[in-house]
């Protein structure tokens, strides 16, 4: 059976310490909260305000391009190193739409996700028109167009 189309988009976000961050809006919900409420892990998305324009604008580079790769989807919030953490996805085309499945918590170099995974978190299917848009419009932001 497949997976029904879900919704995609971003949304703004003010975590405790002040600073600015963009997350993704899955079905209405942020994906932080979805992500929260299986497992509580202190995570930001790497599209966050704070992060030098260089790597939101390659974070998104990278979920445009993915095709059946592990992708981070929210990571350490304090450094980009994979190592400290990170909630990945497996990034797959299917015909022209784009699907996150197999969410799991990985701090090394592959995941695992029978014991590390979200269960209830995913697999969303977005239209391949509608990914494309957002990730876009993340890119076409000023902060990101300076250094595109």
């Amino acid at each position: 059976m497949p997976v029904p189309y879900t919704s995609l988009d971003l949304v703004p976000a003010a975590p405790s310490d002040g600073d600015h961050h963009h997350d993704f809006l899955v079905g209405g919900r942020p994906l932080l909260h979805r992500l929260d409420e299986t497992d509580g892990l202190d995570t930001v998305s790497p599209l966050a305000a704070d992060l030098p324009p260089t790597v939101r604008a390659e974070h998104a580079r990278r979920l445009l391009l993915a095709d059946g790769t592990r992708q981070a989807i929210h990571s350490c919030p304090d450094c980009e190193d994979p190592g400290c953490g990170a909630v990945t996805a497996v990034v797959a085309r299917e015909g022209g739409d784009v699907v996150w499945r197999d969410f799991a918590w990985q701090t090394g170099t592959a995941a695992e996700p029978v014991r590390e995974g979200y269960p209830g978190v995913g697999p969303y299917r977005f239209h391949g028109a509608t990914y494309r848009s957002v990730l876009l419009r993340l890119l076409d932001s000023s902060a990101c167009r300076r250094v595109a």
